[in-house]
């Protein structure tokens, strides 16, 4: 118990650790991160007042506004379906899981693109594109939280912290994973699996549904 309090302990403190030399890094021009810096957003080239003092501090503004916006969203998600999101994370529980969801996502996406492929041939098809899209974006931002309030519950449940708010499991998994997201050469591979694994596990399981997938319902009833 006292050991895997102080792993989480660490693995906390090192994944702040990251975010803050990341974003030193970042300001002092020595790495590059997978996104476009925040300065054009914060009025720079509109000439806002302090706009530059901003820029000065934008690679810290960006790390920790990153960090609320994705632990927010998921808090969002939670308190809009909160049965659907721990079904969902059970199902992302466990390595195989991880590995089967991320090999679904994989094909899902592939499958995707190609029915988006096919649809620029045909004038009624024009917008089917972006709704697949959409579908799959929220499919793997859902997927993605249920992951970090997996994880999160997982280590507060080996230290025995298991009995708190489900809000503190979601921010200890998105404090670890945001981390990694911030590794500049790891970065683009990690972002990666997350999204190809929440949108596997999303969408295989219909957004944490009580169903699965099948064609049970179309099969023909025999006569006796």
């Amino acid at each position: 118990m006292k050991l895997w309090r102080a792993v989480i302990a660490g693995s906390l403190a090192a994944a702040l650790a990251v975010i803050l030399a990341t974003a030193f890094l970042a300001a002092e021009g020595r790495i590059h991160l997978p996104w476009p810096m925040m300065a054009p957003q914060i009025g720079t080239r509109l000439g806002w007042l302090g706009a530059h003092r901003l820029a000065a501090a934008g690679p810290y503004i960006e790390a920790t506004a990153g960090l609320l916006l994705q632990f927010l969203l998921g808090a969002l998600i939670l308190y809009l379906m909160p049965e659907r999101m721990r079904r969902l994370t059970d199902a992302v529980t466990g390595g195989r899981a991880i590995g089967r969801y991320l090999a679904i996502g994989l094909v899902l996406t592939l499958g995707l693109g190609a029915v988006a492929l096919l649809s620029a041939f045909y004038l009624h098809t024009a917008l089917l594109p972006f709704v697949l899209a959409g579908i799959l974006i929220l499919a793997a931002l859902a997927g993605a939280e249920a992951l970090a309030l997996g994880l999160g519950r997982e280590l507060l449940r080996r230290a025995a912290w298991s009995g708190g708010s489900p809000l503190v499991a979601l921010l200890v998994g998105t404090t670890l994973l945001y981390a990694l997201t911030r590794l500049p050469y790891a970065a683009p591979v990690v972002m990666a699996v997350l999204a190809l694994t929440g949108a596997g596990a999303a969408l295989s399981t219909r957004f944490g549904g009580r169903r699965t997938w099948t064609l049970d319902p179309l099969r023909e009833v025999s006569e006796r």
